[in-house]
């Protein structure tokens, strides 16, 4: 979201960034709905991961605005290259017993992920899901379901930090773009339910050269951006 914002909203890096965590606030609250009928959730992890990711992301949030465009939109490619070269070469993380020091591993998890989250406007989940199940924290189904009540925290965190750095004169809240977080996270709540179907279709060799692909190019084009700054 943050690359497609400034390239055709023409948002700043820094307000396209406050304007993804506002949409990712009502896409995570939307799927741990559905996550939570289904039982999915570990709300004891969540807790504590969120403890450390909300204090992280609102302090990144309130940094962020201060800092080079150039040394952000260089945050964000390093993100996006390591979620890259994860996606491409991680096959499968096989499950751990739960660590005795699981609180102190949630609590560094969520820290990680809020700095990431504020410092880029990607939610965390990339973060969360596979160093939970590395810590032993949960359990592969319940990974992404207890990753996307996380991220409710702390992309919340996030954007009230970016919300209150500024006047709020509607569509903007601060730093957001209030109209696009809300458009953006209708449509993808909408396009929610295809991507569920066609993740039943497509081999999983598939979606991950799919999505790999997608994230080498979003990568690429925010080094050409890096370049002309």
């Amino acid at each position: 979201m943050v690359p497609v914002l400034t390239a055709i909203a023409g948002l700043s890096h820094v307000e396209a960034m406050a304007t993804s965590l506002g949409t990712i606030v009502l896409v995570s609250m939307w799927n741990s709905w559905r996550y939570n009928r289904k039982g999915l959730i570990n709300w004891k992890i969540v807790l504590w991961v969120a403890l450390g990711s909300g204090i992280c992301a609102a302090l990144a949030a309130r940094t962020a605005p201060l800092l080079p465009e150039k040394v952000l939109v260089g945050l964000m490619l390093i993100v996006l290259l390591a979620l890259t070269w994860k996606t491409f070469s991680l096959d499968h993380i096989a499950e751990k017993k739960r660590s005795t020091s699981g609180h102190k591993a949630a609590l560094g998890i969520g820290s990680l992920s809020g700095l990431v989250a504020g410092f880029t406007g990607i939610g965390g989940g990339g973060v969360t899901t596979p160093l939970m199940l590395i810590a032993g924290l949960v359990k592969n189904r319940s990974a992404a379901p207890t990753s996307n009540a996380i991220m409710i925290f702390t992309a919340g965190a996030g954007a009230l930090a970016y919300a209150l750095n500024g006047p709020f004169s509607w569509p903007r809240f601060g730093l957001i773009q209030a109209d696009y977080s809300l458009l953006l996270g209708l449509g993808a709540i909408i396009s929610s339910f295809a991507g569920i179907k066609i993740n039943h279709l497509i081999k999983l060799k598939l979606r991950k050269t799919v999505l790999g692909f997608i994230l080498l190019f979003i990568a690429m084009r925010l080094l050409f951006q890096l370049i002309s700054l």
